[in-house]
């Protein structure tokens, strides 16, 4: 994707496909839940999983944060 990767945050791991795109759309209606689940499937990925408890714990910046990371995710796993 050229550019675009300079915008994707290095705490979001790579995983397969499937798994990429289900915890990206949880992320839009679960706010948090589909960060943890990636970070849990990543070798518990300590940043990926305290980034998802902080969209969890706040709540309306939380669901944008959440929203925003969910896109990120789906792009990355449609790579």
């Amino acid at each position: 994707m050229g550019t675009a990767d300079h915008f994707m945050p290095s705490a979001i791991p790579t995983l397969e496909k499937n798994i990429m795109i289900i915890c990206g759309i949880l992320d839009f209606f679960l706010f948090g839940i589909g960060t943890i689940i990636l970070g849990a499937l990543d070798n518990c990925n300590v940043w990926c999983v305290l980034i998802g408890v902080l969209q969890l714990c706040l709540p309306f910046v939380g669901w944008l944060w959440s929203i925003i990371w969910g896109v990120i995710i789906l792009l990355k796993g449609l790579q």
